[in-house]
């Protein structure tokens, strides 16, 4: 079990192999349960025994700090093998920092998030659709990844995905997407029957993004969600491109209102 004291704090540990950090916000106190968001990080993105990437990097930073005065939270993240797109150790290891963080008694598990970007995005929907089923109230993704089966068909990332399955870069569209059909994460919620159990969701994407273009991504990921029976908000940026995380306040503001309202 993690060991906490009061107030904020930031310390790294390991679960399911990974490394994997928690941040605790400045009104934490040891007797008191708290929601936690777990982030996913994007391309080249890491947590190691003494930093990580959203906590170096002074926009992520303050995304982060964000959710936390919003959520009134603690934020986790684990290292979930690199640049994973999703697979299932990066499942697995997700699993095992939630598994972690619920056998502390500082965390209310009715009220946990995930917040992701990039190949975060797969990792996110994998988990809710995998072993976090119905155990996750919100969803934040930004510029995020939904469509393994768009990534294979545009090209743009088609290797590192391939990579990351242990597929040779080469392979051809169609047997590549036979190999990972039962990990993209957009056909498995399309083919979802509607419930209750999806948590709700909030999507942040450029309308100009040529990396993962909304049309295939974010645009049938909401369209999905609702129909399975998620509350879904979609806000597509006009004029920007794969750069949402670098547009500052107004996402500030969002994360925030989002997570005061609904977490």
């Amino acid at each position: 079990m993690l060991e906490l004291n009061d107030g904020e704090q930031k310390i790294f540990f390991q679960a399911g192999g990974e490394w994997c950090y928690l941040w605790t916000p400045p009104l934490f106190r040891q007797n008191t349960l708290i929601p936690v968001v777990i982030h996913h990080h994007g391309a080249r993105g890491y947590v190691n025994e003494e930093s990580a990437d959203w906590l170096e990097e002074d926009h992520k930073i303050a995304y982060l700090k964000a959710v936390m005065a919003g959520g009134a939270c603690a934020v986790a993240g684990s290292h979930a093998c690199g640049d994973h797109w999703g697979n299932a150790a990066a499942v697995a290891a997700n699993s095992a920092l939630f598994t972690t963080l619920a056998a502390c008694p500082y965390f209310d598990l009715k009220r946990v998030g995930l917040m992701g970007g990039g190949l975060g995005g797969v990792l996110v929907w994998n988990s809710v659709l995998g072993p976090l089923a119905g155990c996750i109230k919100v969803v934040v993704v930004m510029q995020a990844v939904a469509s393994l089966k768009a990534v294979i068909r545009e090209h743009k990332f088609k290797a590192p995905c391939l990579k990351a399955y242990g597929l040779p870069e080469d392979m051809a569209d169609d047997e590549a997407l036979a190999m990972i059909s039962l990990h993209d994460p957009l056909s498995k919620l399309q083919n979802r029957a509607p419930s209750h159990s999806l948590p709700r969701t909030v999507i942040y994407h450029g309308a100009n993004d040529t990396n993962i273009p909304p049309e295939t991504n974010a645009i049938p990921l909401a369209e999905a969600l609702r129909n399975a029976g998620a509350l879904v908000t979609l806000d597509i940026f006009p004029n920007i491109a794969h750069s949402v995380y670098t547009m500052g306040k107004p996402i500030e503001k969002r994360l925030k209102a989002f997570f005061a309202s609904s977490l």
